[in-house]
């Protein structure tokens, strides 16, 4: 090694070899230099090709919100977005195709959803090299591409276990939650909402929420101070931004199969019992109304027939009962252009709406689920209720079959059978119905024939030797229909007004002996959105809105007599003999009408909805929650 040091020509040779050797470490280095840069550029566009594609997709949630619905794909504009940094010249080209529907099952803990109410925003980001016109006249797109799929899910008011639009009485008089009142899932009112410490319940009188409760207003307390942590377990939201309550029920209108005559007509009933998927409907047509008379006595039945003392006259309306239909309900809306009478048993996904008042006959229940037992492990049965006005629990009804009465919606506050304690529930509701100044039209949650008195029934009686049925009895004694002079129920000018006896056809099963005050539990598994709060339960006299004048009658209004308290209405007949008087549901308790609360929220509509539920809408827009967002092998073009 040393000699050839010493000699020239090797001098030259490991000069050549240094050369060389340097030559391709500058050529290896270079290309490791460029590989690095082009990693970067690479990994600088997939990066930005990411960012881009997910700030389409909350783009395309927007768009969705502003549409409310999606009924046919739209393609948004394509938009440019160029980038120009010392490592690239880049433009990136973003569009998206929104459409209806969507993944049934994201998850095992998520239930199947309406595909009617998911909207699926597909986002595709693509880029050229080069920036404007170089950009235009360039053909060639970039290897680098992102698309993914944005699910987006309808907001509805399933979401609410307990939604008002007002937090007041159709009367305009604070409803309270007190002591009793255990309210489980989320809670919003569009008003103040009015608490007090009333005794019952376990938390000291107080009312206890364990969901997330929001106001529009602000929590008013009747008791005085509280402890915000023990009441609003779930946490409290005051001043929360006004969420818009419909009062038509357009989804249903739109999508929904008509039951029932295709007209609207508020002198139509359709009575609908579902019996898992299939339902059979009952057509009743309220009559033209027709002149009757009754014959006014002293005393009824009469002595002698002929010592009459004048003459009623009214109005009587029959309804005519055919059969109208049946068919599948099987994962679908219905629709109905007037009253709708309904219970059963759901299977699938189905919603009920009516343009008019709804009256639940019995209960509602789910094919997967027993009767009291929680629905949350039922993959398969949704149930919504929607009416354009109220949804009333009916206190009987005579079927249009065999026209028996039926009481079917009462029962003990405690039994072997949960069944058979009241009214079972496992519905989403909706009342949308808005009386535009008249609050006793607005929309609410309630209950038939709040104010009970007893009424004479028919009875067969023999008079001078000849069997006789005596009927509408109690309009044989009292003049009808009242007017000033005498108001419902005074003989003569001379005598005091009678409290006691029942209003012609107030009750729905008028004339009856024995009415029912406490009707067991209304039990839910679901929730409860409402213009107005409805009454559940009403006390014998509502000192907060007495009638005036005392005892008068005016049911739409809320006047309904005097007090129902069995110590005030209970007097023996003075011709017959018996008892007339008003009574608790066999093994029900309490003091007063109507019915005790046993609400749950059905859990599962934190993930899914009833099929085309009414949508909530808050400052112009349509709430859309994302519910999944994936990354998939991007297409040539959207």
């Amino acid at each position: 090694m040393l000699k050839m040091f010493k000699h020239p020509s090797g001098n030259i040779a490991i000069a050549m070899l240094l050369m060389v050797v340097a030559t391709m470490s500058g050529f290896t280095l270079s290309s490791l230099a460029m590989r690095d840069a082009a990693a970067f550029q690479y990994d600088y566009e997939g990066f930005q090709t990411m960012l881009l594609l997910r700030s389409e997709a909350s783009r395309g949630q927007k768009i969705a919100q502003r549409l409310g619905a999606v009924l046919i794909p739209i393609r948004t504009s394509e938009r440019n977005v160029e980038i120009t940094n010392s490592a690239m010249r880049k433009t990136f080209k973003i569009q998206s195709l929104l459409s209806q529907g969507g993944l049934l099952n994201l998850q095992e803990d998520v239930v199947a959803g309406d595909k009617k109410q998911m909207t699926q925003v597909k986002s595709l980001v693509k880029s050229k090299s080069g920036v404007g016109q170089s950009a235009m006249m360039n053909p060639r797109f970039s290897i680098i591409r992102k698309y993914g799929i944005y699910t987006l899910e309808t907001e509805t008011f399933a979401k609410f276990m307990y939604f008002t639009d007002t937090d007041e009485s159709p009367a305009e008089q604070n409803v309270y939650f007190y002591g009793p009142d255990l309210v489980y899932g989320r809670v919003h009112s569009n008003t103040d909402i009015w608490i007090k410490q009333a005794g019952g319940g376990t938390n000291g009188g107080w009312p206890t929420f364990f969901g997330w409760v929001s106001t529009t207003g602000v929590v008013q307390s009747f008791s005085g101070a509280y402890d915000e942590d023990l009441v609003f377990q779930g946490g409290l939201a005051e001043n929360y931004p006004y969420t818009v309550f419909p009062e038509e029920a357009s989804t249903i209108r739109r999508r929904g199969n008509t039951v029932g005559p295709v007209y609207q007509d508020e002198d139509n009933i359709v009575y609908v019992e579902v019996d898992g998927g299939g339902y059979t409907a009952y057509l009743g047509v309220v009559q033209d109304p027709y002149r009757e008379n009754a014959v006014l006595y002293n005393t009824y039945p009469p002595a002698n027939p002929a010592d009459s003392i004048g003459r009623n006259q009214y109005n009587v309306r029959d309804t005519i009962w055919t059969f109208n239909s049946n068919g599948s309900c099987n994962n679908t809306s219905k629709w109905v252009n007037s009253k709708l009478w309904i219970k059963g048993t759901f299977s699938s996904y189905q919603t009920w709406g009516c343009a008019d008042t709804m009256f639940l006959l019995d209960d509602i229940l789910l094919s997967g689920t027993a009767v009291g037992a929680s629905p949350f492990s039922n993959h398969n049965d949704v149930v919504g209720l929607v009416s354009e006005k109220s949804i009333v629990i009916k206190y009987g009804y005579r079927h249009p079959v065999d026209s028996l009465r039926y009481h079917d919606a009462l029962g003990p506050c405690e039994g072997p059978d949960p069944g058979d304690n009241g009214i079972w529930i496992y519905a989403a509701m909706a009342a949308l119905g808005h009386g535009h100044g008249f609050t006793f039209a607005d929309g609410v949650f309630t209950f038939e024939y709040q104010h009970p008195h007893p009424s004479v029934p028919d009875i067969m009686a023999t008079v001078n030797g000849v069997p006789t049925l005596f009927t509408k009895i109690d309009l044989h004694r009292y003049r009808f229909p009242q007017t000033a002079a005498f108001p419902w129920a005074k003989k003569t000018a001379a005598t005091p007004v009678e409290t006691r006896i029942d209003f012609p056809w107030y009750n729905p099963l008028w004339p009856e002996r024995l009415p029912y005050l406490e009707r067991g539990y209304i039990s839910i598994y679901g929730s409860i959105s409402q213009r107005r709060r409805g009454f559940v339960h009403r006390s014998f006299y509502d000192t907060e809105w007495p009638p005036i004048p005392a005892n008068s009658w005016n049911q739409p209004i809320d006047y309904c007599g005097g007090s129902s308290s069995p110590a005030v209405v209970a007097h023996q007949d003075p011709v017959l003999g018996f008892q007339l008087t008003n009574r608790n549901a066999d093994g029900a308790s309490g003091t007063g009408t109507g019915y005790q609360k046993n609400y749950h929220y059905d859990d599962r509509f934190y993930h899914t909805s009833p099929i085309d539920f009414p949508e909530v809408n808050r400052e112009g827009e349509s709430s859309f929650a994302g519910v999944n967002w994936v990354i998939k092998r991007p297409p040539e073009n959207l």
